[in-house]
């Protein structure tokens, strides 16, 4: 076997996957496995990136080379995406100082008002400066302990090749301390913030070769020693690329974990090998950003899919399709039972990390069944409240929406596709293969030349498995069930704050 196989892995929230392929395209290996995500507080959200993250990892390198004998040597690159932004401090020798604290994570609220007032900011619970502030004030002891801090995947390239680095998207939601238009740091902000310019990383490519596996991370992976591994970036980054988004126009619907949106303004070629080209902007729009979507039907699964659970494994099926068997069933609309899914808190179109979930209109007649269809509803009440509310961003930019793409876990769910076609009333597009590693397998061939460009991704390995037409009849129906949902969170906004306050008081 040749020195030619690429492997990508990504370290998800709720679990991580990996693929070797070949330059074809042909996946010859891949796994899975499930991890949780862990809930201290309400409002909080975190992984032990020693055990999650790195051992996701080995544990998936060493099933995949298993699997079919594949020999160590014959990977040519690598290269991890993950979940981010988040903050995983760990002391000089990369071991963790305590939990990482994820994107989902809403603790810094504080922070954020503070930083975005000092700075003129914008910053929300997704960036990493506030979680940052908040780990020096409330936990100075590890902080000053601090030597370092990771997001996933850059924490596995550095278990893998001893080299502390950030690609340059993760780096721009870093925040107040990261100049986008210059790709370095502020070192006023963090002197004046408290955050030593020492425990800084180095701006890099996503497509860069960073360093290569050492005798270590062999040992523990089965990998060869000396194998090239890539800064790699974010999973949003790499849900693009993998859904065979190179340029501006296309639109994904990520049904993962989290909910996400994403418009592309630029080129995500140019990306690879650049910095953002923008002054202190982004290149990636995100219209509707809903911390629990694929979560929340993990969490509806484990709560009250037990039966579900066990009768597909006698079936071999997934509890999934049961469950989506079962609202199948029910009507649009859910016979007037709306979900307000912020069981994290809200990101977008409207940032309140105060908010909660509420389930609105039930009656006797609900079932489960009820119950589960809404939050697949809620999804697609969501997107089409986000594109509305950033119409007038579309209006005033030379981008035209040219298609929606289905992405993600939650994307093989053809009940759920419908109903978000049928609520935001446009077709969305499904690529089967769409993956995160599998995109970056392609960035560490692209990486060590073995690619000279993205087309090669779009062209061939890529390709359209089928397309969700919306119902015009049911995006009716849906009309007002929509209005609804809208207006739900305006009016319980002052309530959630309330519900805040009542719990700090309970706490205190």
């Amino acid at each position: 076997m040749t020195e030619s196989l690429l492997l990508g892995v990504d370290i998800g929230t709720q679990g991580s996957k990996g693929v070797i392929v070949d330059p074809e395209g042909r996946v010859l290996a891949q796994h899975f496995c499930e991890h949780p995500v862990l809930h201290p507080k309400p409002g909080w959200a975190e992984h032990d990136p020693e055990q999650t993250w790195w051992g996701d990892f080995v544990k998936i390198t060493q099933a995949l080379l298993a699997q079919q004998g594949i020999e160590p040597q014959a990977i040519a690159a690598m290269c991890v995406s993950g979940l981010f932004p988040n903050m995983a401090p760990t002391d000089a020798d990369g071991q963790p100082l305590r939990n990482s604290i994820l994107y989902s994570d809403n603790r810094a609220v504080e922070e954020i008002d503070y930083v975005n007032q000092l700075y003129g900011t914008q910053l929300t619970s997704e960036e990493i400066t506030p979680k940052l502030l908040w780990f020096l004030r409330h936990e100075p002891d590890l902080f000053a302990k601090t030597r370092m801090f990771f997001n996933a995947h850059s924490y596995v390239v550095y278990r893998l090749t001893g080299q502390y680095t950030i690609d340059y998207i993760a780096a721009c939601l870093v925040g107040a301390i990261y100049a986008t238009s210059r790709a370095g740091w502020r070192e006023d902000v963090c002197q004046e913030l408290g955050f030593p310019l020492e425990i800084l990383p180095t701006p890099c490519p996503p497509a860069q070769v960073v360093g290569e596996v050492t005798k270590s991370a062999a040992e523990q992976t089965g990998l060869a020693r000396g194998t090239p591994v890539l800064a790699g970036s974010g999973d949003v980054y790499f849900s693009l690329l993998g859904a065979g988004v190179v340029g501006p126009g296309d639109v994904t619907i990520y049904y993962g974990t989290a909910g996400l949106t994403t418009v592309c303004y630029a080129s995500l070629e140019s990306l690879a090998r650049k910095p953002y080209p923008v002054d202190d902007g982004y290149c990636f729009f995100y219209p509707a950003y809903m911390l629990t979507s694929g979560e929340l039907v993990r969490w509806f699964r484990d709560q009250f899919g037990v039966c579900e659970t066990g009768v597909a494994k006698w079936l071999d099926r997934s509890a999934y399709q049961l469950l989506d068997e079962e609202a199948s069933q029910i009507q649009p609309g859910c016979e007037g039972l709306i979900l307000l899914p912020y069981f994290l808190g809200q990101r977008s179109p409207v940032f309140d990390p105060l908010a909660k979930g509420v389930f609105f209109g039930l009656s006797m007649s609900h079932g489960r069944a009820h119950l589960y269809r809404a939050i697949l509803e809620s999804y697609g009440y969501g997107i089409r409240h986000g594109l509305e509310e950033a119409s007038y961003v579309f209006s005033g930019q030379d981008i035209e929406l040219k298609r929606l793409i289905a992405t993600g876990g939650g994307a093989r769910s053809p009940l759920w596709r419908q109903i978000v076609s049928d609520i935001v009333g446009m077709g969305q597009e499904y690529i089967a293969r769409a993956d995160a590693p599998l995109a970056a397998a392609y960035l560490a061939g692209y990486g060590v030349g073995i690619f000279p460009d993205f087309e090669t991704l779009r062209q061939k390995w890529l390709e359209v498995t089928s397309v969700t037409q919306p119902r015009m009849d049911i995006h009716l129906q849906y009309q007002h069930f929509y209005e609804i949902y809208k207006d739900l969170h305006q009016a319980l906004g002052g309530q959630f704050t309330a519900l805040d306050r009542a719990l700090r008081g309970i706490s205190a």
